[in-house]
């Protein structure tokens, strides 16, 4: 590597070096790889180094072979070699916050918050949360999780693994605390994985178990990966990460810092929104007992992207709208035209920061018979218009 470098020097001795310190074996780091390529077609004079994410990999390197650093920090020993390189660094991992570098992550609160809502929906009032006793994204995400469970009145028990550092490619280990918790669980109840490696072991566990998901065990991770959602049986739903977006806004950040060296960069975070959740088999569930509202609401589930108006969610049921409108209320927190919108909008932010459509074909996809009926709700929900939002959460150059 760094006889290439050398000659490099040779040829174009204005080129910036940038070290690319990630493994590649998770769709999360791949998203953000892909957002630091896209800003980098706005740098022609950008010249990438992968570099493993390990300590000893990168005390290998020679300090004036690279102009700047994104990199995956997930061990401390990693971010004192990097820190003794003397170049700048920008960390978009979410396992250790007190680090010397400036972060570009996810608001991990706010994972904890979009999974709480999708399990509530199902109307589960028993959750768990398996996470880490040492990690800074899992606490995040724990926090926010419970933050809207004890606001709804649900019950919440906790399982905290503990690791010496999270590896960023191999799967898990068995752990027979885990079993021991999910076997003791007042069931049915939702459980957050604090990611999706973690939601494959839960759902292996809860095959061990006898458990069936999502009937005792409706489960959710985050991350949004596809081997790793596929591979858990039912498919795994997960809160979709911008990791697009994260890489971007990295390299954004490592522009800056290279164009001024020598000065240091101000270590803190810049925090992104999660993208709401994948929904899968995991959590396909409607934990209600009140047989009417349970098929008002998936009837609503199933037709909302529809032409579908409240009376036409009334004629599935037996009773009265009134009557409906309050257990409903009752149950779920919102009315029947609330549910039909909110489904609406979740369809729709999942079009807008995952795909290119045009927003006037979005808004008949979610459901909207116009663009401008989409922009009204968008704005009465974000504070956004809907352009405003997919630039929010899609690199762009």
């Amino acid at each position: 590597m760094i006889a290439t470098w050398d000659k490099l020097d040779d040829m174009n001795r204005d080129s910036r070096r940038v070290g690319l310190v990630f493994g590649h074996g998770l769709a999360f780091y791949r998203g953000i790889l892909r957002g630091i390529k896209s800003f980098a077609e706005t740098r022609p004079d950008w010249v990438f180094a992968p570099i493993a994410p390990e300590a000893d990999a990168v005390q290998e390197l020679r300090p004036f072979a690279l102009d700047g650093l994104i990199a995956h920090v997930f061990t401390a020993r990693l971010g004192r070699a990097l820190e003794r390189l003397g170049k700048p660094v920008v960390n978009v991992s979410g396992v250790l916050p007190d680090l010397p570098f400036p972060r570009v992550v996810v608001d991990h609160v706010q994972v904890g918050r979009a999974a709480a809502e999708h399990l509530l929906d199902r109307g589960l009032r028993r959750f768990g949360f398996v996470g880490y006793a040492d990690h800074d994204f899992s606490l995040g995400r724990e926090a926010g999780f419970r933050e809207v469970i004890e606001r709804s009145g649900g019950q919440l028990t906790i399982h905290r693994a503990r690791a010496a550092h999270l590896d960023p490619t191999g799967l898990w280990q068995w752990d027979q605390g885990l079993e021991r918790w999910l076997g003791a669980l007042e069931r049915p109840i939702g459980v957050l994985a604090s990611h999706d490696i973690q939601g494959v072991q839960v759902s292996e566990a809860c095959r061990r178990l006898g458990l069936k998901i999502p009937d005792d065990v409706a489960l959710v991770g985050v991350d949004d990966d596809d081997l790793l959602c596929e591979m858990a049986r039912p498919a795994l739903s997960s809160v979709r990460l911008p990791a697009m977006r994260i890489g971007f806004e990295a390299a954004t950040i490592l522009d800056r810092l290279m164009a001024r060296p020598g000065r240091p960069a101000r270590p803190g975070a810049f925090l992104l929104a999660p993208l709401g959740v994948a929904a899968r088999g995991s959590s396909d569930l409607l934990a209600i007992d009140d047989v009417e509202v349970a098929a008002a609401a998936r009837f609503i589930r199933t037709h909302a992207l529809e032409p579908i108006q409240v009376r036409d969610v009334v004629a599935v049921a037996t009773v009265s709208r009134r009557s409906l409108e309050r257990r409903f209320q009752a149950i779920l927190g919102r009315g029947l035209w609330e549910e039909i919108r909110r489904v609406r909008m979740d369809r729709a932010r999942e079009l807008l920061a995952g795909t290119e459509t045009p927003i006037g074909r979005i808004a008949v996809q979610a459901g909207f018979s116009e663009a401008k009926l989409l922009s009204t709700a968008f704005r009465q929900e974000t504070g956004m218009t809907p352009s405003e939002y997919r630039r929010r959460h899609r690199p762009t150059p």
